[in-house]
């Protein structure tokens, strides 16, 4: 699927009494072992935090804010990464001290605001899919038991101890929420499953015409005065007009254009050339429809207010981008076969978020919040 599994946080830093250690205010640094054991404690508080109550039936569910570590911390690292590979396109717009978090999104809403809706959207859909799941009896593959460990250490390993212990990120609560992600996903698969998606039908629906390949040869001489060399051996426009009317002539009798082009590359190399079949595709529009409406062999003179080609279609039976275009439609209806399955489950469930939900602030996961 293509959803982006966007990531979570793990606990605001609840310990007041850390905050100068964790911010890096004049105190000095943990080693790491103290670093894991502050990890443990706010794991360990973040656990009793109720972020999310959700009910289906008589089943209801509490969901800790431990529960939301790898979204929470996979998400502001996101955002962190954003902004160091736009630096200086964001420092430029918004001076020195800019803060990203509080930047505004497409639709107004501030960067945080919109990274913390793509982790309840993000989370949401794991939890429900996980519910789902259980509630089947579904059980996680072997292949995806093994991988536990391993995308656990791979995925602490892009923190640093300061970070994780910050959030409450341990390797059992990341665990923990990789067992929930990696059983939502194997859900999901099954849902995927049971979508039925036609694909001739689709194809039908899409013009193959829109993805012919149009494979051209060509001679061209500009009408540019700025070649100094090009002036003096080509004339005026009107003599290089003339020029190219006697190399289409030869061409239309037989003589290929390399041999046009060899024979008066005195001038015909001062302006361009290309024999490799090129697609016509990356030249100007006057180019394309002249080799659209061309068959297949057949050689074309065209004046433009820029030259003079010398076209030649070497072929046209061939399709670029047709099938990926067609597997790509495919995996839209797929998706939108899913989403209207998930639809219909999450109407199945009320889902109320408390205060621990809102006192939740994107970007001051992983680190302090500027001052």
């Amino acid at each position: 699927m293509k959803r982006r599994i966007l990531a979570v946080i793990c606990a605001l830093c609840m310990f007041v009494s850390c905050a100068g250690v964790l911010t890096g205010c004049g105190e000095k640094k943990l080693t790491e072992a103290e670093y894991a054991e502050l990890a443990r404690e706010n794991a360990a508080a973040n656990a009793k935090k109720v972020v999310l109550t959700i009910t289906k039936g008589d089943k209801k569910y509490d969901v800790t804010l431990d529960m939301f570590t790898y979204y929470l911390a996979y998400n502001e690292l996101d955002g962190i990464e954003n902004y160091k590979a736009n630096e200086e396109y964001y420092t430029g717009l918004y001076g020195e001290n800019v803060d990203f978090w509080s930047l505004p999104g497409s639709n107004g809403e501030k960067m945080s605001e919109l990274y913390k809706e793509a982790v309840y959207a993000s989370m949401l859909y794991t939890l429900l899919m996980y519910y789902e799941a259980k509630d089947a009896n579904v059980t996680m593959t072997e292949g995806r038991v093994k991988m536990l460990d391993q995308t656990t250490q791979q995925f602490l390993a892009k923190f640093t101890p300061e970070q994780r212990a910050r959030c409450g990120m341990t390797q059992e609560v990341i665990r923990d929420n990789y067992e929930r992600i990696f059983l939502a996903d194997q859900f999901s698969s099954i849902m995927a499953s049971n979508v039925v998606v036609d694909r001739e039908a689709i194809a039908a629906t899409i013009d193959k015409e829109n993805y012919r390949l149009y494979k051209t040869n060509y001679v061209y001489l500009t009408k540019s005065d700025e070649n100094a060399e090009l002036n003096m051996k080509a004339g005026d426009t009107a003599k290089r007009v003339a020029t190219m009317n006697d190399c289409y002539q030869d061409a239309l009798s037989g003589t290929s254009l390399e041999q046009i082009y060899s024979k008066r590359s005195d001038i015909l190399n001062l302006g361009q050339s290309n024999f490799s079949i090129a697609d016509c595709a990356s030249l100007d529009t006057q180019y394309v429809n002249l080799a659209l409406n061309m068959k297949v062999g057949e050689i074309r003179l065209l004046e433009t207010n820029y030259g003079i080609y010398i076209v030649e279609l070497a072929d046209n039976t061939t399709y670029y981008g047709y099938e990926d275009a067609v597997s790509e439609a495919v995996s839209d209806a797929q998706n939108k076969g899913i989403n209207n399955i998930y639809k219909t489950i999450e109407k199945e469930y009320t889902i109320t978020k408390t205060d621990e939900w809102d006192a939740i602030t994107m970007g001051t996961i992983l680190t302090a919040p500027k001052k």
